[in-house]
C-alpha cells in the first residue's frame, strides 16, 4: 500500500499568451479550453534514502506547457510539485520503485490539476481542466527519465 505523507509545490507558474487575443471559443457542451493529453510530456523522478531495502521515496512531478505559436490554447504554465510516500511492500525494489513513481505521479498530478483549475479560473481566460494521463505508459516509454539514487 502506497501512503502520501507529504507534499509541497516547487514552482507554479501560469501566463496568458499574450497572442491569443479573444477568448477561446468553446464547442457545445465544453467547460473549459481544450488541452490534449499529448500536448503535456510530464517529467518523473524520485529519489530514495541510501540505505539496502528502502520503503520511503520522494517524488518529484514537472509540467511545462508552452504551447505552439499557432495554437488557441490561451495559456502557458510551469508546475513542478514533490511528494514523499512510504510502501508497505516487500517486495522486488525494482517493482516498488515503478510503484511508487507511477502511483505518486498520479497522485501528484491530481493536486496540480486541482491547484490549475483553481488558479486559472481567476484569470483572463478562464479555468483550465488537465486532461487524464495514464502514468503507467510513461513510466514504461519514459524509463530513461526517472533517476533513482542508489
Amino acid at each position: 500500500m502506497l501512503q502520501l505523507k507529504h507534499y509541497h509545490f516547487n514552482a507554479f507558474s501560469l501566463s496568458c499568451r499574450a497572442q491569443v487575443v479573444e477568448f477561446p471559443h468553446l464547442d457545445a457542451g465544453q467547460m473549459y479550453p481544450a488541452l490534449q493529453a499529448e500536448a503535456l510530456q510530464p517529467q518523473i523522478s524520485h529519489a530514495e534514502p541510501d540505505t539496502v531495502d528502502p520503503h520511503e521515496f520522494v517524488v518529484t512531478l514537472k509540467l511545462d506547457h508552452a504551447p505552439a505559436d499557432d495554437s488557441v490554447f490561451p495559456y502557458s504554465f510551469m508546475i513542478e510539485a514533490e511528494g514523499l510516500f512510504t510502501i508497505d511492500h516487500d517486495g522486488d525494489l525494482d517493482e516498488r520503485r515503478r510503484l511508487v513513481a507511477v502511483n505518486g505521479a498520479s497522485i501528484l498530478y491530481g493536486a496540480m490539476r486541482e491547484q490549475l483549475l483553481t488558479l486559472s479560473a481567476r484569470h483572463r481566460y478562464g479555468p483550465v481542466l488537465l486532461p487524464c494521463l495514464d502514468f503507467r505508459g510513461l513510466a514504461k516509454r519514459e524509463s530513461a527519465r526517472v533517476d533513482t539514487n542508489d
